[in-house]
């Protein structure tokens, strides 16, 4: 994979891009975070399977994500924020001059399907936002836009240093492997009951094991488990490439809207998803052994909004979580990976190779 990394400190030239390309040839701008580029991977094989050599336009963290993705062919590596958006424009069109075709999936959910603070969208009204915004998958958005059929093929490619770790580390675990993502990129993202549902499945399931993950700050959320043998704390300890690695061997995945369970939506790997702000049709309701929890008597869900500070999201005055969140209930999730757990008592199949 070429990688053609554009320097922070000066001006972008068209030269920087990497000229004009030979032969059939697509670039596919995808910007944001860890999720954004699990779904945009979804059309990278659909297009190399119709010929085209792939660069990706991304930055840092969707770079991280699709550095070993076999159907790229090269990345044009952006530094945040480093082209101003009123120049975002011209920065395309130069970058689209070198390419038989250009897909642009900037603003494919956010912005468009999730409305984002600053525009008007943002002050609709919601029974309009949600008949609007929510009648459609966010893959299926990413599939129109890049003009390629279904079904959807999103997919973390693991190095196999990273599949050997994440082996090894299923073996020394043992039992039923419960993958929990503990928080996502936004306030409404983390669930305020993690360490209730936790003790209740530890004390009534001695088979049971849970992985924390999440970044530095879910450590804070960690808290009181560091001595429990049946707990392995490792946010803000393995990278995110690790931590998706690992989802592919565990036997369950729990969390919220956030990329590592995207990350695994269409695997074998069973799957509990909180929804926040996305509905079940444009999130998880098609997805692959995965059980969708929605937040009960909730007025604002699903809300369609892109939420950067409580300021904008209704709050629980009792947990102090978003209001989403906190109306998602222990024994819904409890029933939903009991479900799961069922499954694995009655039918044992081991999610690693020996």
């Amino acid at each position: 994979m070429r990688v053609f990394k554009l320097s922070p400190n000066k001006p972008w030239r068209e030269t920087d891009l990497g000229g004009r390309r030979l032969g059939k040839s697509v670039c596919i701008t995808r910007y944001g975070a860890f999720g954004d580029m699990i779904q945009a991977s979804s059309v990278f094989p659909w297009l190399k399977d119709q010929g085209y050599s792939i660069t990706v336009n991304c930055t840092e963290r969707g770079f991280d994500i699709i550095k070993n993705d076999p159907h790229v062919d090269a990345i044009i590596l952006q530094p945040k924020d480093w082209v101003p958006n009123e120049e975002l424009g011209d920065f395309w069109d130069v970058l689209a001059e070198n390419f038989d075709r250009y897909v642009n999936l900037s603003e494919s959910v956010e912005g468009s399907l999730l409305a984002m603070e600053g525009r008007s969208q943002f002050r609709w009204d919601p029974d309009f936002r949600r008949l609007v915004n929510g009648r459609v998958d966010y893959l299926e958005a990413v599939h129109a836009i890049a003009k390629v059929p279904l079904p959807y093929r999103p997919k973390f490619y693991p190095t196999q240093k990273e599949i050997e770790f994440s082996r090894k580390v299923r073996r020394r675990v043992g039992g039923f492997a419960i993958l929990w993502s503990l928080s996502g990129s936004s306030f409404h993202k983390a669930w305020p009951y993690t360490d209730n549902l936790v003790a209740r499945l530890l004390h009534e399931h001695p088979d049971i094991k849970v992985i924390f993950v999440g970044d530095d700050f879910c450590r804070i959320l960690e808290q009181g488990w560091e001595k429990e043998p049946r707990v392995i704390c490792r946010s803000g300890k393995w990278s995110i490439r690790q931590t998706l690695a690992m989802a592919q061997v565990v036997d369950l995945v729990v969390g919220p809207e956030t990329g590592v369970l995207n990350a695994v939506s269409f695997e074998d790997v069973g799957k509990v998803l909180m929804l926040s702000h996305s509905s079940r049709t444009n999130l998880g309701g098609g997805w692959k052994n995965t059980s969708v929890i929605e937040p009960i008597e909730t007025d604002c869900f699903p809300c369609h909004k892109m939420h950067y500070s409580k300021r904008t999201c209704n709050e629980d005055e009792v947990t102090g979580a978003a209001m989403c969140a906190a109306r998602i209930t222990v024994d819904a999730v409890q029933a939903a990976i009991e479900g799961h757990y069922e499954r694995y008592v009655s039918e044992p199949v081991s999610n690693v190779a020996a």
